[in-house]
């Protein structure tokens, strides 16, 4: 299968300098700057979800550097629980019936989740660079593939990025083909990489044309 060229840049590289192939393993990539400590409450009972989500995302930018401080690291895994405890309760009160897959993003692993009836059934590898998350590669289990849970797990991840105010930047050949297919996302991807995906659409399309 002949591979199309890489049209995207990486968030960090100069724009008068050509972009390095994509390497998952880089260490040369500039770093996020450590913020100045948060103002972390101790209570979540009188913050919004709003607040909260976008607490959640500025201690995730802290927790991105290369020694991130245990007490961040606890911080950021609080939110997520509250928020996500908060998305059980909103989903018990919109119906009586447990919705059968569940979504979380897991820190630690630096991948996004998507769960049904319990058991992992996908997930989308990801690296946060500021406010771009990178979206690397999907894998669905098996045993799901016939059930029509990749675009499920597409859409829970690009509405995460859009809650969090994420820019979305789609290395992922399945996100690549989900954006193509839904244009209302296309926005969650900075604008001068837009325009290069549009080529790389158009590119691709061009390609099955003349194999066809």
């Amino acid at each position: 299968m002949e591979r199309l060229p890489q049209m995207f840049d990486h968030p960090t590289a100069r724009k008068d300098e050509p972009s390095p192939p994509w390497n998952g393993r880089s260490r040369h990539l500039a770093p996020v700057r450590q913020s100045q400590d948060l103002d972390f409450p101790a209570d979540f009972t009188d913050v919004s979800t709003r607040e909260l989500r976008l607490l959640c995302n500025r201690t995730y930018e802290q927790l991105d550097t290369d020694h991130p401080a245990l007490e961040t690291r606890e911080q950021y895994e609080a939110l997520v629980e509250e928020l996500e405890r908060r998305e059980r309760q909103a989903e018990r009160r919109g119906t009586d019936v447990a919705a059968r897959e569940t979504f979380r993003d897991n820190a630690l692993f630096s991948r996004f989740e998507l769960f049904r009836d319990g058991v992992m059934a996908g997930y989308m590898q990801y690296e946060m660079r500021g406010s771009h998350v990178l979206l690397l590669h999907s894998v669905i289990d098996p045993r799901f593939r016939r059930m029509g849970l990749e675009p499920v797990l597409m859409q829970a991840v690009l509405l995460n990025a859009h809650r969090r105010r994420l820019a979305v930047v789609p290395y992922c050949p399945e996100a690549q083909n989900f954006l193509a297919a839904h244009p209302q996302y296309l926005s969650l991807i900075p604008a001068a990489q837009r325009r290069r995906f549009a080529r790389l659409l158009a590119s691709r399309a061009d390609h099955a044309g003349h194999n066809a």
